[in-house]
C-alpha cells in the first residue's frame, strides 16, 4: 500500500553525523587527524546520504514482520493450496523491531578512512490489523493507531531518536476478538 507512510521522515543532522565521527575519531587515529576536515559541508553531505538510505518504505516494514507471526504464514500458505474468497487475519496489539547497519564511507583526499558502521533499531507498533489472504498473498486492510520508534547509534552513543506515527492506512471498522500474537518479531532491513 503506497500511502502507508510516517507521518514524519527520519532525518539525521550533520551535528548528529559530527557527533558520530568525534566518537569514531576515539577508536581511529586516522579519523581523529583530519577530523576538522570532517565536519561542516562533509558532515552535511554525508547526512544527506544517510538521509536517503533511512527514507524507509513502512508498509514493507509492516509487511515483513507480519509475514513472520504464525497466524498470517499459515493463512497465507492454505490459501495457496486452496482457492476460496479471502480469509481475514486479525492481529491483536503487536510490536515489531527491526535491526539495519548503515555503514558510512569516508574518503579525505582521496585517501578511505575507517568506515563508520551505526546501528539503526526501528520498533514498529500497532494496536492492531486485519490483514486480508488469498492466493498465498496478503493484503492489508485496516490498520489500528501505529507508531515507529527509530534510534540511530554508534556504538551505545545515541546520536538520534526519532518517533512518529504511520498514516495513510484505512482504520479499522471491525470489533476486535483478542488474537494471540506470537512471539515478539524481528526483522532485518536491508540499508
Amino acid at each position: 500500500m503506497s500511502n502507508v507512510k510516517l507521518r514524519a521522515k527520519i532525518e539525521v543532522s550533520s551535528d548528529d553525523v559530527e557527533k558520530a565521527l568525534v566518537e569514531h575519531a576515539k577508536d581511529e587515529p586516522s579519523v581523529a587527524r583530519v577530523i576538522e576536515h570532517l565536519r561542516g559541508s562533509a558532515a552535511k553531505s554525508a547526512a544527506d546520504e544517510l538521509n536517503q538510505a533511512l527514507d524507509l518504505n513502512v508498509f514493507e516494514l509492516l509487511a515483513q514482520g507480519w509475514g513472520q507471526v504464525l497466524a498470517v504464514r499459515n493463512a497465507v500458505q492454505l490459501s495457496a493450496l486452496i482457492p476460496g474468497p479471502p480469509a481475514l487475519v486479525r492481529l491483536d496489539q503487536h510490536t515489531m523491531t527491526s535491526t539495519a547497519y548503515p555503514v558510512l564511507k569516508v574518503r579525505v583526499a582521496d585517501r578511505a578512512l575507517p568506515e563508520l558502521r551505526l546501528t539503526l533499531e526501528i520498533i514498529t507498533g500497532a494496536q492492531s490489523a486485519t490483514l486480508a489472504v488469498r492466493d498465498g498473498r496478503f493484503e492489508l486492510l485496516a490498520l489500528g493507531n501505529a507508531s515507529v520508534t527509530a534510534r540511530l547509534r554508534y556504538k551505545s552513543v545515541l546520536l538520534k531518536e526519532h518517533v512518529t506515527a504511520v498514516e495513510g492506512a484505512p482504520r479499522d471498522p471491525f470489533r476486535h476478538e483478542r488474537v494471540a500474537s506470537d512471539q515478539p518479531v524481528s526483522v532485518d532491513i536491508p540499508i
